[in-house]
């Protein structure tokens, strides 16, 4: 009976080390970006959504360039509510230099009920490294969400705050992007 236990106990250590290690991950099967800002007259919220980027990502890991989840946002698309905010979206974004912004995803991880990750935030030609980002779940009929807010100033992205009617219309420096990544059950 003994060697019958040393074989497999052997048999149980070789297979550790021989078969691959189970990778957790989770399935993008779309994306919604928003940015909000305050100004002298009220709130404004942009908006982009897409349910045509699908995408794998895998967890508990740095991804190498190949292998990062890349939402590559056409900053004409956002929609700001009406064609006025919409153009000054775009000419603050700097769209005809910059036509796109770019979200990468470096590293992210299973943290309690939510996850962290890495982000890189590519936006009017600067390249944003965003370390530590909180997603939090939230479930929905068939599909959940990990949304994240992330706040960051016009000086940091390396654009003017916009005014508007000789300075009446301003917008607050502060920028809120909520990053929405749409999760397959």
């Amino acid at each position: 009976m003994l060697p019958v236990r040393i074989f497999l106990t052997v048999v149980s250590m070789l297979s550790a080390m021989v078969l691959p290690k189970k990778e957790e991950f989770v399935v993008i099967t779309g994306n919604k970006i928003t940015v909000a800002a305050g100004t002298s007259l009220g709130d404004i919220n942009c908006a982009y959504t897409s349910s045509t980027q699908k995408d794998t990502l895998l967890l508990n890991r740095y991804m190498s360039q190949n292998d990062r989840l890349k939402l590559l946002i056409p900053v004409k698309a956002f929609n700001c509510g009406n064609i006025l905010l919409n153009k000054d979206f775009v000419k603050t974004l700097n769209a005809t230099e910059h036509p796109y912004a770019k979200i990468e995803v470096l590293y992210l991880k299973k943290e309690g009920k939510g996850y962290k990750g890495n982000l890189n935030l590519k936006v009017a030609g600067k390249s944003i490294p965003l370390q530590n980002v909180n997603f939090s779940s939230c479930a929905g009929k068939g599909v959940s969400n990990l949304k994240s807010n992330i706040c960051l100033n016009f000086a940091e992205i390396g654009l003017n705050t916009p005014k508007k009617l000789g300075g009446l219309f301003k917008v607050e420096d502060q920028l809120q992007i909520r990053v929405e990544l749409q999760v397959a059950d």
